[in-house]
């Protein structure tokens, strides 16, 4: 019947002992009544405390059961939880009223080892001042109720503990139950930096003064308030009356002119962000009013660079004035292509395809120009490159035709020498031409053979050395290298076999070193190395192709690996090193440059790392490098 504040295990310890000498003395010192209980139901013991509030006499105990001595109790809920601590050896704490003494009981009850104990106190006075604090409160409560304003009130834990009916019907709008609950979890939005509620709550709560403010809670309650918080020496009243009305008058005050705010960014964002060029020109002078972000991109130029400047001032082209001249007077012009350069990038043409409209007034007027560009640069250049692309695939074929065709001859041509150059006969003074005729020959047979291997794709990898891919290339270049002055440095520190496309990386070879060769006009030194290297974790072998040449600036080596981008005019597609990046990046490899345009030290390496054994070399797709990486240890040619 009874609590208690020991440990329930280790009582239940104590308890399986005989009640005698110091135990029971101590169990008589105890403030809460203590009864021992065995199968039978009858009292075995009872401390000083129990025999008190139980009126329990010495006769009582170890003679009547505990249902003989308290009637009252049968059937009751106290009768049901006890036998639960008998049979099911559970432990439970309850309140009970009992009516023949008129007290409070607040008990624990739990088994021993003979029955069960009892733990309890006298609660009378307790619960007394506690009806009449509720009675107090109900009082309390009918005042509030009268009141128009919500009134709530929270204790230190910030839980509920009263609500008068306007508060209730402002906060409980779905009919949960708030007594008891935090305010922190029936109404979570009103934790979040920054939140009013929290300010103003926790500075009441804290520092004792009152706050007054305003705030918008979602839903359910969906509600905007007018909050006044007090303190309270149990935490914090607040009166809060919903000003949503209000509010929303006056929100509709604003609602059309943020209406159309939105919009106007709404169509702003999209005129700045188009992917076509969008321009505004005023019709008179024709000077320019607004232009997007992608016009400003094309031109190379800044907005405030542009804006309230003549057309002429900004467009090389006449045709552009013209025809926004012939708009300006009525007119429309559509789907109309020309070439330019802009005062941004005058040594950049492009090519675009513009719309021109005119922007009538009420009255019929041009009020305003707008023009629409789409750069068709690229697609022009793709047109070039596809029909140079055809050009090459022919001469390809061609190539490969003649030298399949010349092999027999080739071959009959290099008996008959043998069967000369071994005649008894020949004078020993035509043997050195016979000699040289054989070494060209010889020269003449290769060079079509490997003008076959370049034409001829693989449809698998195969395993190759640094030095027969970049000797093969080397040789093709023969003739052309020896023409121009450039001298050759070949040299091969490793013999190690990487597996690869050889016809693919064969054509990256080939551009690299045709692009040296045409920054060496005037001659110079071509240098090439390999050796075994390290790279991402990779290991396999480094090529490098170093020139004497021109060098490059620094914005060609940020653009060298784009698509189109060429610094040869017509002789070039702008193809090849892009081309060539695709491939290495296929193969799991790597390919930097490093280039200066320095007087004393000039010219341009390329490193081409490729790995021994890359991961999937047909089917990579390994993104692009997004700089190109200096080429440690390797000086550049002088």
């Amino acid at each position: 019947m009874d609590t208690t504040h020991s440990d329930s295990k280790s009582t239940e310890a104590v308890l399986a002992v005989d009640v005698s000498g110091d135990l029971r003395f101590m169990l008589d010192q105890l403030p809460d009544g203590v009864i021992f209980m065995d199968e039978a139901w009858r009292i075995t013991y009872a401390n000083e405390q129990a025999r008190r509030i139980s009126r329990i006499r010495p006769e009582d105990l170890n003679s009547k059961s505990h249902w003989e001595l308290y009637p009252a109790t049968v059937g009751t809920e106290q009768e049901r939880r006890y036998r639960r601590v008998m049979y099911e050896r559970v432990i439970e704490e309850f309140e009970v009223y009992y009516e023949p003494f008129d007290v409070w009981i607040k008990l624990r009850a739990l088994p021993i080892a003979s029955g069960m104990a009892v733990y309890y106190q006298d609660v009378t006075e307790l619960k007394r001042a506690q009806i009449e604090a509720a009675s107090v409160t109900r009082r309390l409560e009918q005042v509030f109720d009268a009141t128009s304003d919500a009134i709530a009130v929270l204790n230190r834990e910030w839980r509920y503990t009263f609500l008068n009916q306007r508060a209730a019907k402002l906060l409980q709008p779905d009919g949960r139950e708030l007594i008891g609950q935090t305010m922190w979890n029936m109404f979570p939005e009103t934790v979040f930096p920054g939140s009013p509620f929290v300010e103003n709550f926790f500075r009441t709560m804290n520092e004792g003064v009152s706050t007054v403010f305003e705030a918008y809670y979602p839903a359910p309650l969906n509600s905007h308030f007018q909050v006044e918080c007090q303190p309270s020496p149990e935490g914090v009243v607040f009166f809060f009356r919903d000003i949503t009305e209000s509010k929303r008058a006056e929100k509709a005050l604003r609602a059309e002119q943020a209406e159309t705010e939105r919009q106007r960014a709404e169509l702003e964002a999209i005129y700045r962000t188009a992917p076509v060029g969008l321009i505004l020109f005023e019709p008179k002078e024709l000077r320019y009013l607004r232009i997007n972000d992608r016009q400003t991109e094309m031109m190379g130029l800044s907005r405030e660079e542009v804006l309230g400047r003549r057309v002429e001032e900004i467009v090389t082209s006449p045709i552009a004035l013209e025809n926004l001249r012939k708009v300006a007077a009525g007119g429309v012009v559509t789907d109309f292509t020309f070439e330019t350069a802009f005062v941004g990038r005058p040594d950049e043409t492009q090519a675009f395809n513009v719309n021109y409209s005119p922007v009538l007034d009420a009255d019929g007027q041009v009020r305003a120009i707008s023009v629409a560009a789409l750069d068709v640069t690229k697609l022009r250049k793709a047109e070039r490159a596809l029909i140079q692309s055809e050009k090459l695939a022919a001469v390809g074929r061609l190539a490969s035709s003649i030298s399949h065709e010349i092999n027999n001859p080739l071959e009959a041509v290099t008996n008959l020498l043998y069967l000369i150059a071994t005649d008894e006969v020949l004078p020993p003074s035509l043997k050195p031409y016979v000699h040289a005729a054989q070494d060209e020959l010889s020269r003449v047979s290769q060079i079509a053979t490997q003008t076959l291997r370049f034409h001829r794709q693989s449809n698998k990898p195969t395993a190759v050395t640094p030095a027969q891919l970049v000797d093969a290339v080397l040789n093709l270049f023969a003739g052309r290298l020896s023409n121009s002055g450039i001298h050759v440095e070949a040299s091969y520190s490793t013999a190690t076999k990487i597996v690869c496309f050889e016809n693919d990386i064969r054509q990256v070879l080939n551009n690299l070193i045709a692009n040296a060769i045409d920054a060496m006009r005037t001659g110079g030194r071509l240098l090439a190395r390999a050796h075994d290297a390290h790279h991402g974790g990779l290991e396999g072998v480094r090529i490098l192709v170093a020139d004497t040449g021109t060098g490059m600036s620094v914005e060609t080596q940020r653009r060298l690996f784009e698509p189109f981008y060429t610094t040869k005019d017509l002789n070039g597609t702008g193809l090849g090193l892009w081309i060539s990046k695709e491939i290495v990046d296929r193969h799991g490899g790597d390919l930097r440059v490093r280039s200066t345009q320095n007087g004393k030290m000039h010219g341009t390496v390329f490193s081409l790392f490729l790995p021994k054994e890359p991961p999937a070399v047909a089917a990579s797709n390994s993104a692009p490098l997004k700089s190109p990486a200096v080429v440690k240890g390797e000086g550049l040619l002088r």
